[in-house]
Order: structure tokens, then C-alpha cells, then sequence
């Protein structure tokens, strides 16, 4: 298959797991648990035409991307994090860009809730930030398979429920997500 469709395929599998997410995000706000919002991907407009009200544009760099999704949580607590799916056996640190680590350096600095919503293959997780930061240091390598993810396992009903543990913890009680 060539790389274009390679592409394709990827952007399109990102895309619904985004909105898998989003429907959790519908089901927190609904419950009054959080109120989470997805981040629109940096876009600019290129050329307009004012007859006939179309556009041109284009997507800026990956560099430059900021988290998928900001919000808060009941109590008032910020919540910061990135979406990557993979159908690999192990998610790469480096599918991170280099001012999204910034962002949710920042953020956990400040106290916020940060992590990366991950699936791996159609396992979902919810990894904290502090764990994604020091992988390198504590298994020597720069990715994570499941069996690292285990305890961060998170519920699914068709909906990636960010907040739940599969364990029955809620990450909004689980001190792992914020900085000390």
C-alpha cells in the first residue's frame, strides 16, 4: 500500500478515536464530572474569495500542535492531554511532538491533570504524564508496550472513558496524574 493511503487510513482511524473520546467528554459534561474540549489542529487560511465565500488553507506543522484536549474537572482541577492511537504492539514516546511535551510540561508543573489518552491496537489507556516523561529513565527505552500500561487501563462502551480506570479508580482522585 502506498504511503498516501498508509496516510489516510491513519488520519481517518486518529479521527474516530478523537471522537470516542468526545463522546466521553459529552457523557462527563451531561454528568457534571468535567467539562473537556477538544483543541481545533492549527489551520490557516491561504487564499479567500469573497464572491463566491470560498477558501483555501492548510494545516500548519505537527510541530506546532498543541494537546487535543483542555479542560476541568469537578473541583476546579485543569485537565490537559494528547490523543495517539497506534495499531503497533508499543506506543513511541515520539509520536509526541516536541511543544506538545512543552504544553503538558507546563501544565503538570502548574498542577493540572496531564496524560496521554493512548490506544494500542483496541486496548485504551489513560497514561499520566509524570509516567510518559520518565520512561526513558525507568525501562531504559522509549516507548511503552500494554503490559507497562496495565494499571491505566480505561473503560470503553464505545465511548474511551478517560477518567475511569477499569480498576475503579477515577483519575481526578489518582495523585500519579498531578505534580506533588
Amino acid at each position: 500500500m502506498d504511503r498516501k493511503k498508509v496516510n489516510m487510513i491513519n488520519n481517518a482511524q486518529g479521527k474516530i478515536f478523537e471522537n470516542q473520546i468526545l463522546a466521553a467528554c459529552l457523557g462527563y459534561l451531561y454528568d457534571g464530572r468535567a467539562c473537556v474540549d477538544k483543541i481545533p489542529e492549527p489551520f490557516g487560511v491561504t487564499k479567500k474569495d469573497y464572491k463566491t465565500g470560498e477558501f483555501s488553507g492548510r494545516f500548519f506543522s505537527h510541530k506546532k500542535a498543541q494537546p487535543d484536549f483542555q479542560g476541568t474537572v469537578t473541583g476546579g482541577r485543569s485537565i490537559v492531554f494528547e490523543a495517539k492511537k497506534t495499531e503497533k504492539n508499543k506506543i513511541a514516546l515520539s509520536v509526541l511532538s516536541s511543544n506538545q511535551e512543552k504544553i503538558l510540561e507546563q501544565h503538570y508543573r502548574l498542577g493540572a491533570i496531564t496524560g496521554v489518552c493512548v490506544c494500542i491496537k483496541d486496548e485504551f489507556y489513560f497514561v499520566p504524564y509524570a509516567l510518559w516523561r520518565l520512561c526513558s529513565e525507568q525501562w531504559d527505552r522509549k516507548y511503552f508496550v500494554p503490559e507497562d500500561l496495565r494499571g491505566f487501563k480505561v473503560k470503553f462502551n464505545g465511548a474511551v472513558n478517560f477518567l475511569d480506570m477499569v480498576n475503579g479508580k477515577a483519575v481526578e482522585n489518582m495523585n500519579i496524574f498531578v505534580k506533588e
